[in-house]
C-alpha cells in the first residue's frame, strides 16, 4: 500500500486521538492559537509602521525636498518643506526627475445645510494623482485635477457632504461662497500614509482671501517656505547624485544663497526617500522594531509550549506504539501518524487563532485610539504564510515522538524505557516560556510607571483651564487687527481671564534659536537659546510662575513695541523675559540679579531683561527642557491660550465658538484643552504599556497552559510512584510539596534569568528620556513572585487529586 492510500486512514486515526485526548487537544490548540493570534496583532501594528506610502506603484522613486536653514548665530534648522517658484527650474536644470509634485496644506469651512465643519484640504499640482496613485470609487485620478476648481473627495467625506460616491459632477459648497466641482472620490486614505487633506485641490483654485493672497504672493518667493514637494525621479536616477548637485542650483537661481557678509551658504536642500518619512517624522523605530521582538517572543512561548505538550504526551503512548509494531507497522507509518497528528492540530489552531484575530482586533485598535487598515489581514500571501507556518510548527511538535518513539525495539518501548527520555528538554521549555512572560511583565510595568512619570513631573506652567487655539494665522496687511479684535472680545466674554498669544506652545515643535551674549562677550561666546515670539498677555494665560522682576506689560513704556519695521531677525520688542535655565546659560548666578541686565540679542541688538520665570516643559520627556527667551512679537503669534475662570462651562466655550465663526467666517476654528494636548506627548508609552500589558497576560496564559497539561502529564506518570509514597507514610501535604517544588524550579532559574535581561534592556530604553523613572526592584521581585502565584496554583490542582488519591488505586494503576 502506497503513503497516498495510507493518508485517509491516517487521517481518521488522528482525528479520533485527538478527540479521545479533548484535554489535551484543547491545551495545545488553545495555546497556539493564542500565540498565532497575539503575534499576528503584533506583526500587523509592524507591518503598518514599516510600510508607510509603500503601497504607491512609483514608491520606491519619490523623494521629499525639505531644506536647512544656517542663520548667523543660531543652530541649523531643518524642516520639511521649500518655496513655490522652485518646482519650475528644479524640473528644466535636472533631466533625471520626471515629475514634481507641490502640495500646501489650509483648512477649510466647507457647508452643510447651512453649517460649516473644518476640513483639511491638500492643495497640490495637476500631476497629483498621477504620483500619488490612490484607488478611485469615481472618476480618473491621473485626469481628476486638470482644470482649476475641481475637488477630488475621499469616499468618507464624499458621504458626509453629498450622501453618496456617485457625485462626479456635483458641487461643494464653501463658506467662503466659493465652489469647487468634484470630479472623483477616491478610497479612504491608508492609515499608514503620511500624506493628509480627504479634500484634494489644485493649488491655482481660489478658495478665500486668506489663502488666494497668501499663494499669490509667495509665488515667486524664494524664501517662503511652506509647500511640500516631492520629485519623482527617473528610472536609474541616482538621489544620492542629484542632491550634491544642489549647492549649484541655489547659487544659480537665489539670490540670497550665500550671505553677503560672510560668503556663507545660508540654506541646503536635501532629499528624503517616501517610504523614510514617517520615521523622519518621529515614528518611534526603535519601538517598532521593540514590538516585532515581542511578537517573536509571544510566538515562541507559544510554539515552545505545542512542542512541550506535544512530546509530553506521546511518552504516555509508548505501550500503543510498541503494539503496532508487534502488529506489523512500519515505521515510516508511526512516524506519518504522529506527524499528521501534529500538523493537524496546528491547522485547527491556526483557523482558531484567525478566528480570535478578527474578533479581538477591533477592539485592542479602539483601546488603544488609533486606527489600523485591517485589509492586510485578508491578504492571500499571509493566509500562505500562516498555513506554512502552522505546518512548520506541526512538523517541529511531531518531530520529537515521530523519530524517538518509533525507533525502539517493541520490547524496549513495553517496558517503559524508551520513552523515559527528554524530561530535562521539556523543563528548559518551561523555564524559557516563563523568563520571557516575567521579562514582558516587567516591562510594561515599567513602561506604564514611564508615562506616568513623565506625566506628572512639573511643567513650570498651570495647563488646567487653558483652552488652545492653533492655527495659522493670516500676517497680510490688515488682517493682524483683525486676530487682535478676535483676542480682545476673548477676554470680555463670561469666564473668559485672560487670553496670551505665541508662535508656539507646550507641545509643538518649534525650534526657533537665536544667539544672546552679555555686552562685555565675545561674539564667539553667545549662547543659542530657544526664542519664543508672544504677545503681552501670553506667560499670564499660561500661567508661568514669576521669580524674579515682572512680566510683559503693555502700558509699560519699556515694553512699547518699536515704531520702526524690525530688520533681519530682530523682535518688535525691546524687552525679553528668561526661563531661570536661561539666565544660568548666560552667566547669571541668580535670577534677582538677571533683572535688569542687557544682552545682545543676534549680531548688535540691545534688550533688557525684565522678568525671570520658571522653565517651561515644551517638549515631551525623551528631551531636556530647553532655555527659552521670550521676546514681544506679535506678529508672529500662531496660537492663542484662553484662561478660563473657575466657574467657566459649556456655555464659555460655545461663546468663543460662536465669537470666531463671526470673525472667521472661512476658517472654523480648531480648539482644545492644553491638558489634551500634553496627554498626547506620553500617549506612544501609554500604547505600549497597554499592548505589553495585553500580550503579557497572553503570554503568562500560554505558559501557564503549558505548565498544566505537563503537570497532568506528571500526575499521570507518576502516579504509582505516588501511591508508594502514601504506603511509606507521606502525607497529602508532603506529596502536594513535592509536585509543587518540582515546578517551582523552573520558575525560580527563568527569574534568575528574566531579571539581568529585563534590567539591561530597560536601563537602555530609559537611557533615551531625560525624565525617567528609577528601575525599582520590587517590580522585578513582584514580576517573579506573581509569576510563581500563578505557577502554584496551575499545578495545585494535579497534585492535590493525587495526594487525594487511595493507595490501593495508585498501585493498581495500569
Amino acid at each position: 500500500m502506497n503513503n497516498m492510500a495510507l493518508l485517509p486512514n491516517l487521517l481518521s486515526v488522528a482525528v479520533r486521538i485527538l478527540l479521545r485526548h479533548r484535554v489535551y487537544t484543547a491545551l495545545n490548540v488553545t495555546g497556539l492559537a493564542l500565540g498565532l493570534a497575539a503575534a499576528s496583532m503584533i506583526g500587523l501594528f509592524v507591518w503598518h509602521e514599516t510600510h508607510y506610502d509603500g503601497f504607491f506603484h512609483d514608491a520606491g522613486r519619490i523623494y521629499r525636498l525639505g531644506h536647512t536653514e544656517y542663520l548667523p548665530g543660531r543652530a541649523p534648522l531643518s524642516y520639511p518643506v521649500t518655496s513655490l517658484p522652485m518646482a519650475a527650474p528644479l524640473l528644466r536644470d535636472f533631466p533625471e526627475i520626471e515629475r514634481i509634485v507641490r502640495v500646501d496644506y489650509e483648512r477649510l469651512a466647507v457647508m452643510r445645510d447651512g453649517t460649516s465643519f473644518a476640513e483639511i484640504a491638500a492643495m497640490a499640482d495637476a500631476d497629483y494623482f498621477r504620483l500619488f496613485d490612490f484607488p478611485f470609487l469615481a472618476g480618473q485620478g491621473a485626469t481628476a485635477l486638470d482644470r482649476p476648481g475641481t475637488a477630488v473627495l475621499t469616499e468618507r467625506l464624499a458621504r458626509k457632504y453629498l450622501g453618496t460616491v456617485d457625485v462626479v459632477g456635483r458641487v461643494l459648497t464653501l463658506a467662503s461662497g466659493a465652489s469647487l466641482t468634484v470630479t472623483g472620490v477616491m478610497h479612504d486614505r491608508p492609515s499608514n500614509s503620511h500624506l493628509l487633506g480627504e479634500l484634494v485641490t489644485r493649488l491655482d483654485t481660489r478658495l478665500n482671501t486668506g489663502v488666494d493672497d497668501k499663494l499669490a504672493r509667495r509665488a515667486t518667493i524664494w524664501d517662503s517656505y511652506f509647500v511640500d514637494t516631492y520629485l519623482l525621479l527617473r528610472h536609474g536616477a541616482d538621489a544620492t547624485a542629484l542632491a550634491a548637485r544642489f549647492p549649484g542650483f541655489l547659487a544659480a537661481h537665489f539670490p540670497g544663497y550665500r550671505d553677503p557678509a560672510t560668503g556663507k551658504e545660508t540654506i541646503a536642500l536635501s532629499l528624503t526617500a517616501l517610504g523614510d518619512i514617517n520615521l523622519e517624522q518621529g515614528a518611534d523605530g526603535a519601538g517598532v522594531q521593540g514590538f516585532l521582538g515581542v511578537a517573536l517572543l509571544v510566538l515562541l512561548i507559544a510554539v515552545a509550549n505545542f512542542v512541550n505538550l506535544s512530546t509530553a504526551r506521546s511518552t504516555l503512548r509508548a505501550k500503543e506504539v510498541a503494539l503496532r509494531k508487534v502488529l506489523g507497522a512500519p515505521r515510516r507509518a508511526l512516524v506519518a501518524q504522529f506527524l499528521l497528528e501534529s500538523v493537524l492540530m496546528a491547522l485547527v489552531a491556526m483557523v482558531a487563532g484567525q478566528v480570535l484575530l478578527e474578533l479581538a482586533m477591533p477592539r485592542l485598535l479602539q483601546a488603544l485610539a488609533v486606527h489600523i487598515d485591517t485589509r492586510f489581514l485578508v491578504s492571500p500571501w499571509l493566509f500562505g504564510a500562516n498555513v506554512a507556518g502552522a505546518v512548520g510548527v506541526g512538523l517541529l511538535g511531531g518531530l520529537y515522538p515521530a523519530l524517538v518513539l518509533s525507533r525502539p525495539a517493541p520490547a524496549t518501548l513495553l517496558k517503559g524505557e524508551g520513552a523515559a527520555t527528554g524530561a530535562g528538554f521539556r523543563m528548559g521549555l518551561v523555564v524559557f516560556q516563563f523568563a520571557a512572560g516575567i521579562m514582558l511583565a516587567i516591562a510594561a510595568v515599567v513602561i506604564f510607571q514611564q508615562a506616568r512619570y513623565a506625566s506628572t513631573q512639573a511643567l513650570g506652567f498651570q495647563p488646567d483651564g487653558v483652552v488652545v487655539v492653533r492655527d495659522r494665522f493670516p500676517r497680510a496687511d490688515g488682517q493682524l487687527p483683525r486676530l487682535k479684535a478676535f483676542q480682545e472680545q476673548v477676554v470680555r466674554l463670561k469666564g473668559v481671564a485672560v487670553a496670551g498669544g505665541a508662535s508656539a506652545l507646550p507641545g509643538d515643535g518649534n525650534e526657533d534659536t537665536e544667539s544672546f551674549r552679555r555686552p562685555d562677550a565675545p561674539d564667539d561666546g553667545a549662547a543659542i537659546l530657544r526664542t519664543e515670539p508672544v504677545d503681552y498677555e501670553f506667560l499670564k494665560a499660561l500661567g508661568v510662575h514669576l521669580l524674579a522682576g515682572r512680566l510683559f506689560d503693555g502700558t509699560a513704556p519699556a515694553d512699547a513695541l518699536r515704531v520702526d519695521a524690525p530688520e533681519d531677525q530682530d523682535p518688535a520688542g525691546r524687552t525679553i523675559v528668561l526661563s531661570l535655565d536661561a539666565a544660568r546659560r548666560l552667566g547669571f548666578a541668580a535670577a534677582e540679579e538677571a533683572v535688569g541686565q542687557t544682552v545682545i540679542f543676534g549680531k548688535n541688538y540691545p534688550m533688557t531683561i525684565v522678568g525671570v520665570v520658571d522653565p517651561v516643559r515644551y517638549t515631551d520627556a525623551r528631551m531636556a527642557t530647553q532655555p527659552v527667551v521670550y521676546v514681544l512679537d506679535p506678529a508672529s503669534i500662531r496660537s492663542l491660550a484662553i484662561r478660563l475662570t473657575d466657574d467657566a462651562g459649556a456655555d464659555t466655550l460655545a461663546a468663543i465658538d460662536a465669537l470666531w465663526r463671526g470673525m472667521y467666517p472661512d476658517a472654523p476654528m480648531i480648539r482644545r484643552f492644553l491638558t489634551d494636548s500634553l496627554a498626547d506627548q506620553s500617549q506612544q508609552e501609554r500604547r505600549q504599556a497597554l499592548l505589553l500589558g495585553v500580550f503579557t497576560g497572553l503570554a503568562l496564559v500560554i505558559a501557564c497552559l503549558g505548565l498544566f497539561g505537563l503537570a497532568a502529564f506528571t500526575a499521570e506518570r507518576r502516579t504509582k510512584e505516588m501511591g508508594l509514597r502514601k504506603v511509606m507514610g507521606a502525607g497529602i501535604l508532603d506529596i502536594v510539596h513535592l509536585m509543587v517544588w518540582q515546578f517551582s524550579k523552573p520558575v525560580l532559574l527563568a527569574e534568575m534569568i528574566a531579571w539581568p535581561l529585563a534590567w539591561l534592556g530597560l536601563r537602555h530604553w530609559l537611557a533615551g528620556f531625560t525624565l525617567r523613572t528609577p528601575l525599582d526592584p520590587l517590580v522585578f521581585v513582584t514580576a517573579g513572585a506573581v509569576a510563581l502565584a500563578i505557577a502554584w496554583i496551575t499545578v495545585a490542582g494535579h497534585a492535590a487529586r493525587v495526594a487525594v488519591a487511595k493507595p490501593v488505586k495508585a498501585l493498581r494503576y495500569e
